[in-house]
């Protein structure tokens, strides 16, 4: 049979061309020896394909192969939402440091991942986030030098903070950081962490926007030094003056609070529960709601100061139940500390109602706790921190991860949805969202009901396929 020129360019060896109708169609086959007929016959191993007049078209299923085998899946959904409220993050980074894309993809890593340095990369290839900003060299030895670089720049790194920074009142915070075992990092000084370990250690030393609710201002401090000795210095680099500090219990002293006063900075510092100053005796005649719970509380004077304490009654349940587990018996140890149970004081110098000071002071629980968040992989990344200038990047990089963080509640909080969802909870949620590659072009996937349902209540535009930085 003859065919056509066209049909006979896609004739191969080992091959056999059949008509079908006006069709004709390639398959692969090859010499078998039939024992009943005595000779060789073809067998037909593979169909290859329709032969058409511009070429050969492979089989339907071999096609769809094809396209599969050139999917390639990035994560997309959280690092789309950290990139949608960024823009003038980004923009402040490329403003004060060249190493901008490394500074926001670690950021954005430490957030989504909790990742150590020689994970950054990794989980960078694997975003779609390595599509969106190219060109990130974020392997560990790269971003150990990166941050030694940033490090030695705390001009840079005050500059990107005061671009953020307005004129508004500031909650001081100071935060016990522990830290690697090198001898680098000479600001580290020992002293007893949570678990009664005797390590190095280093003070940081946060101040957040009360208006905005939001990391604003970090500086790391000695271990040995007194936070009181260190406002002074962070009033004049910040430029913030308008500062409250709410310290940790244990913090009082006469000698304290004196300097306080004399540098103009408000303060509320809790105190132990055995202090003299706390008159447990004025009745507790007010309250408040605060978290769905009423807080009762007194306020009197003392030492010039005000004073109040408060008593969660849901809490103080919980301290009797706790002890009577331990005790047989009510003694009389408990009728004399019971009235103490489920209350904590204050003193302040601070012209404020009891709900706004309460407000404050467990501020700076939650403060505590989103920063414990970015510490638990401070052990893997500690033979990196081989001094002073590299523990400096690193903060700074955890700190914009910290703003990202609040930015996240910030939106929660607006759309009172608090109660149903954390940053975690959300960042977890559109994890589940890729992006896929089919051939040349990029197609966002399936998108999860819950997934689905967050992004609705929260109107984040995820839709919208993110713009490509080079």
């Amino acid at each position: 049979m003859s065919y056509p020129d066209w049909v006979l360019k896609q004739k191969r060896k080992r091959t056999l061309i059949m008509k079908r109708g006006d069709n004709y169609y390639l398959y692969r086959v090859r010499s078998v020896w039939d024992k009943e007929r005595k000779r060789t016959r073809l067998k037909t191993e593979e169909y290859l394909g329709k032969i058409m007049p511009e070429g050969l078209m492979e089989p339907r299923v071999k096609r769809v192969m094809k396209r599969y085998d050139q999917i390639t899946v990035k994560e997309y959904g959280a690092s789309f939402l950290l990139q949608h409220i960024s823009g003038d993050i980004v923009q402040s980074l490329e403003d004060f440091f060249p190493e901008w894309r490394e500074i926001f993809v670690f950021s954005c890593m430490r957030l989504i991942h909790r990742s150590p340095m020689k994970n950054v990369e990794f989980h960078y290839r694997s975003s779609f986030l390595s599509e969106a900003i190219r060109d990130a060299r974020v392997s560990p030895d790269s971003l150990g030098d990166m941050l030694r670089s940033i490090g030695m720049d705390r001009s840079s790194i005050t500059g990107f903070m005061k671009s953020f920074m307005k004129d508004e009142r500031y909650l001081a915070v100071d935060l016990t950081h522990i830290l690697s075992m090198s001898e680098g990092v000479i600001s580290a000084t020992l002293g007893h962490n949570s678990k009664g370990e005797h390590l190095p250690q280093i003070q940081l030393l946060f101040l957040f926007s009360i208006g905005r609710d939001a990391p604003a201002y970090f500086r790391i401090l000695p271990g040995a030094i007194n936070s009181v000795m260190s406002l002074r210095v962070t009033m004049q680099e910040s430029g913030a003056s308008n500062i409250v500090l709410v310290a940790d219990t244990g913090f009082y002293s006469s000698k304290n609070v004196n300097e306080l006063d004399d540098m103009g900075i408000f303060f509320i510092i809790p105190l132990k529960r055995n202090s003299k100053l706390i008159d447990y005796t004025v009745e507790q005649g007010r309250h408040f709601m605060f978290q769905d719970h009423p807080i009762f509380y007194s306020k009197y004077q003392s030492n010039g100061r005000s004073m109040f304490t408060f008593r969660n009654d849901f809490l103080k349940a919980e301290e009797e139940k706790d002890y009577l587990r331990r005790h047989e018996k009510v003694t009389a140890a408990f009728r004399n500390i019971s009235g103490r149970m489920g209350t904590i004081s204050v003193i302040t110098n601070l012209k404020a109602s009891g709900e706004i000071v309460y407000q404050m002071l467990k501020s700076r629980a939650d403060i505590e706790q989103s920063y414990d968040t970015f510490k638990n992989t401070i052990h893997a990344d500690r033979t990196y921190m081989r001094d002073d200038h590299q523990l400096q990047g690193w903060m700074f990089v955890n700190f914009i991860a910290l703003v990202l963080h609040y930015r996240i509640y910030s939106m929660l909080k607006e759309k009172g949805l608090l109660k149903r969802y954390s940053p975690e909870d959300v960042i977890e949620h559109l994890e589940r969202i890729s992006m896929l590659k089919i051939g040349d072009e990029w197609k966002i996937s399936e998108i999860p009901k819950k997934s689905r349902d967050i992004i609705d209540e929260l109107g984040i535009p995820i839709i919208q396929k993110a713009g490509v930085r080079v």
